[in-house]
């Protein structure tokens, strides 16, 4: 790296998105040429995935961050896999796929989207009697070293064998150790065994293996071994906007894509990629199924979840450079055929000996009887005919040929330059936007000038420059990754949404009463940081914060108040009771407002930046015993001595709050039966998924949180 010339390991973070996103380019010129079989559809790909804005999103200098190196990974994993079942006898790739798989695992937690793609696609060659020796030890090779590697991550751990989620890859591995198990027995002790035995001895194998796995499945959730569906992953296959989480909904990354999501992020290419799937029948690679299942697999997450836009980006460049390549190259085999002969055509390869007593079997059976009429005797004597003619006259029939393939590409050139034209411009304007700093944005001052509004970054400066090293900065977690980054400085909760209840604890601490408020911060904070000034500050988020804390603590809003609307404005914009007694409502508005104020004996405002979008408060009367307690290493918990993945424990003086959260229980958890209460939130948005809350159920709730108020 530092050939390049003297970089910081800042440098390097910044430049990470930009040298992954030119990987992942150049891996979908890869996969979309060995998915298609043509150069040239690799080439168009690649242009499209270079701009396309789904793929800028995560890809622009200084967007740091884990889909930066996912998207590459992922792309990676495909294109070994696919590489892998070429042939039966390219089955090898399959460990480098599987090497592969570990890294994207190591990534982003999408890697499960991408495990159970290759299962779901492994289970429809079998289903279209693609299924031979060669893809069975291929896909066991991947499965096995993928999923070995993914487990030594530490967020990962036992998931792959435990998860719901990722059951359905567990399964097609499964299946295919039965299946060639069958094999097997055949070419070992059965050769001479009839098709229709065979496949009665398949049904029995299958049947016997069926029962004894619901049995042991069965055993196994009743013990409490198989982990739930993960909030966001259960929104994926759900009608409602909801998940249940509210943290999880709070997200705007996680609210389902519309038409401009689709505009913006995919363009004009989205429409190409349409047609494109007509285009990807006719290859001889076994991968042509993934292209059409990863196409619809993706478009419905993204459907559901707007940040998944981003699965989208590779699939559209693909499909988009079929029709364009595919064309292209028969408009210029067309015209090269004026100054050549058309090479000889290649020797087909000897066909293995054909599987009988399965799928392929069936196939051929519903051809025998369905294929004439689908495809009639005629119309191969009308091709062979063409053929024979196109040789005895081939004066004519070149030039004809070169014809059509000039006037297709003077075609294409004048109506689709434009529109490529648009989209390059599209793009460039969206990435202009997408790399614009975060921590800093221009604004126009009410006389009409520009100015460059800092704050944020000049708050977190200040911070770094003026709070001891081992200062610690209690902020909502969104604010988490830019304390550590740019502060340098230790945050309570960062960036992830791993620990609902910790973020919980924290929403319950920042909209609580001040008081209450400072008994359970002391323990924790330093100082304290808010976003203000209504440029996205943190009172626009504290309905959010409130209801992800009540869902935990439920003596917050009340179950009788799943979603906080006790904590919230009144239509005249003043403030309601349990709002106006909050920290942060005082925090927001200290000094701004008239009579809103914190407390000298708590708080004490030591920094707020130029235009006010920032301040930062001291946390007085620390509690230095506190603050010993939880340095000390003896009081962390981690999954290894050293490692990076502690949960961590809260200060005694804190067990008592502690003590009356109710662990969040997820309306898919049902693995916790009764001895865990769902929370009031998650009830709310079941009955609403269930149709189960009429009229009358919400008004009287409505007039119960009046009534309150």
């Amino acid at each position: 790296l530092l050939a390049f010339g003297p970089m910081s390991l800042n440098d390097v973070c910044c430049l990470v998105p930009a040298w992954f996103g030119a990987l992942a380019t150049f891996l979908t010129f890869l996969l979309a040429s060995e998915l298609s079989e043509s150069t040239s559809v690799g080439l168009f790909a690649a242009a499209v995935m270079s701009v396309i804005p789904a793929h800028i999103m995560r890809s622009v200098g200084g967007g740091f961050d884990n889909e930066a190196v996912a998207v590459s990974a992922f792309v990676l994993v495909l294109l070994l896999w696919v590489r892998s079942i070429r042939t039966p006898s390219s089955w090898f790739f399959g460990v480098f796929a599987g090497l592969a798989y570990v890294a994207a695992a190591a990534t982003w937690g999408g890697y499960i989207f991408i495990n159970n793609m290759i299962g779901l696609h492994a289970l429809f060659l079998v289903g279209f009697g693609k299924y031979n020796t060669g893809v069975y030890r291929a896909f066991t090779l991947y499965f096995i070293i993928g999923t070995w590697g993914a487990m030594q991550v530490p967020v990962i751990g036992w998931a792959p064998l435990r998860s719901v989620e990722q059951m359905p890859s567990l399964l097609v591995f499964g299946g295919y150790q039965l299946i060639e198990m069958c094999d097997v027995y055949r070419r070992r002790y059965g050769k001479d065994i009839s098709p229709l035995r065979f496949c009665f001895l398949r049904v029995l194998v299958w049947c016997a293996a069926g029962a004894a796995v619901a049995a042991v499945a069965y055993v196994l959730m009743e013990m409490g071994v198989f982990m739930p569906l993960g909030a966001r992953i259960r929104g994926l296959f759900l009608e409602a906007v909801k998940t249940g989480n509210p943290l999880v909904d709070s997200v705007a990354e996680h609210s389902p894509a519309n038409e401009k999501a689709y505009e913006l992020y995919l363009g004009k290419p989205r429409f190409l990629a349409a047609i494109g799937l007509l285009f990807c029948w006719h290859q001889r690679t076994p991968g042509k199924f993934l292209v059409f299942l990863y196409a619809v697999v993706a478009y419905h997450y993204s459907l559901k979840m707007s940040r998944l836009m981003i699965i989208c980006g590779p699939i559209v460049s693909v499909l988009a450079g079929f029709p364009v390549g595919i064309v292209f190259d028969w408009c210029f085999e067309q015209l090269l055929g004026l100054i050549s002969f058309r090479p000889a055509p290649a020797e087909a390869a000897e066909e293995p000996p054909r599987r009988t007593g399965g799928m392929c079997s069936i196939w051929r059976t519903a051809w025998h009887f369905c294929g004439p009429a689908l495809w009639p005797k005629e119309i191969d004597d009308v091709i062979s005919a063409k053929a024979t003619w196109g040789k005895r006259m081939w004066f004519i029939d070149r030039p004809l040929r070169a014809a059509v393939a000039w006037a297709v590409m003077v075609a294409c050139w004048n109506n689709f330059l434009g529109d490529a034209k648009d989209f390059v411009k599209h793009c460039e304007e969206v990435a202009v936007h997408m790399s614009s700093p975060q921590l800093m944005f221009e604004s126009t001052l009410r006389d009409g000038k520009k100015v460059i509004v800092d704050d944020y970054i000049r708050g977190y400066e200040w911070i770094k420059k003026n709070t001891p090293e081992d200062a610690r900065v209690m902020a909502w977690w969104d604010y988490g990754y830019q304390i550590t980054g740019v502060a340098n400085r230790t945050s309570i909760a960062d960036g992830n949404t791993w620990n609902h209840e910790h973020i919980a604890t924290l929403g319950r601490i920042l909209t609580g009463p001040e008081k209450r408020c400072h008994n359970a911060m002391r323990h924790l904070a330093d100082y304290v940081l808010v976003w203000a000034g209504g440029h996205g500050d943190d009172m626009g988020k504290s309905p959010h914060l409130a209801r992800i804390g009540n869902s935990v603590f439920p003596d917050h809003c009340g179950d009788e108040d799943p979603m906080c609307q006790k904590f919230s404005f009144y239509q005249d914009g003043s403030p309601t009771p349990m709002m106006a007694r909050s920290f942060l409502y005082k925090a927001v508005n200290h000094n701004v407002k008239e009579g809103v104020s914190l407390s000298p004996k708590y708080w004490k405002e030591v920094h707020s930046t130029k235009y006010g979008l920032m301040k930062v408060f001291k946390v007085m009367n620390v509690s230095e015993e506190s603050k010993r307690w939880v340095a000390d290493p003896a009081n962390r918990i981690c999954d290894a001595p050293g490692s990076w993945y502690c949960l961590g424990q809260y200060p005694p003086p804190l067990q008592g709050m502690i003590a009356t959260r109710r662990n969040f229980a997820q309306l898919e958890d049902f693995n916790r039966k009764g001895e865990r209460v769902k929370s009031a939130y998650t009830r709310l948005i079941e009955d609403q998924r269930d149709g189960k809350n009429n009229g009358k159920k919400n008004g009287k709730r409505q007039a119960q949180i009046e009534d309150e108020l």
